[in-house]
């Protein structure tokens, strides 16, 4: 009778920590991340946002054509996300770039890595997913590599096939908007993005020496290279 107790009392205690262990795990999985804050930008704040890219870009262009010799370009977490919130108005297109059952996406910077993060609603599922990648300069190109994928709070192995993350990218320059760098690579193996590119406002070409990614913040150390001439029908190719 007592080993029958005994065996009784620890088929509970396992029963209950498989139990503990397993409402632990959902609750990880399932929960929205603190840091996950999609920012809210209310009527009479939206012309301030469109301002402040307007900002940006005007202060990017400003330095690229007068600078004469490398300078810090900063762009901010808080401005990437308010821009973001507002794409439909200031980008429409760049929805296309994501899956549809993704929502709210956002990013959050942190020291060495960027954390592109979106609301997975799907078959009843509604929760956080995001992917960690790192971020390096190497051999004059920026470097970025997927690190790891998390669901809710919880790390997740990363099937590169399934998220098509091993899938080559080849762009050359300008063909992803004008000006662009030139791409080559995988998020497996890393994406290379050239260092050099031209600036949309007032064609200035300038070279990127190094990117630090920050809490917060992303520097960029920029090489201006001066006024580019436009290019021939015949040098597209």
């Amino acid at each position: 009778m007592k080993t029958r107790l005994r065996w009784k009392h620890v088929t509970l205690a396992t029963l209950g920590a498989m139990l503990i262990v397993l409402c632990s795990a959902s609750y990880t999985l399932l929960r929205t991340p603190g840091w996950y804050d999609i920012p809210d930008i209310v009527p009479a704040a939206r012309q301030d946002v469109r301002n402040n890219l307007l900002s940006a870009e005007q202060a990017f262009t400003e330095n690229v054509r007068t600078s004469r010799q490398p300078f810090l370009y900063h762009v901010y977490q808080d401005d990437v996300n308010r821009w973001i919130a507002m794409r439909r108005e200031i980008y429409p297109l760049i929805d296309e770039l994501a899956p549809p059952e993704l929502a709210d996406p956002m990013v959050l910077f942190e020291p060495g890595e960027i954390t592109l993060a979106g609301r997975y609603r799907k078959a009843g599922m509604d929760v956080v997913v995001s992917l960690d990648v790192n971020v390096k300069y190497e051999a004059d190109s920026i470097v970025l590599r997927a690190k790891s994928l998390r669901c809710g709070s919880m790390r997740v192995p990363i099937d590169f096939v399934a998220l098509g993350l091993n899938r080559p990218i080849e762009r050359k320059a300008g063909a992803v908007w004008p000006g662009s760098p030139a791409m080559h690579g995988d998020f497996l193996t890393g994406l290379r993005i050239d260092s050099r590119a031209t600036w949309k406002n007032g064609n200035f070409g300038y070279r990127v020496l190094n990117v630090t990614v920050l809490n917060g913040r992303i520097d960029f150390k920029i090489e201006p290279l001066g006024h580019q001439p436009p290019k021939r029908i015949n040098d597209q190719d």
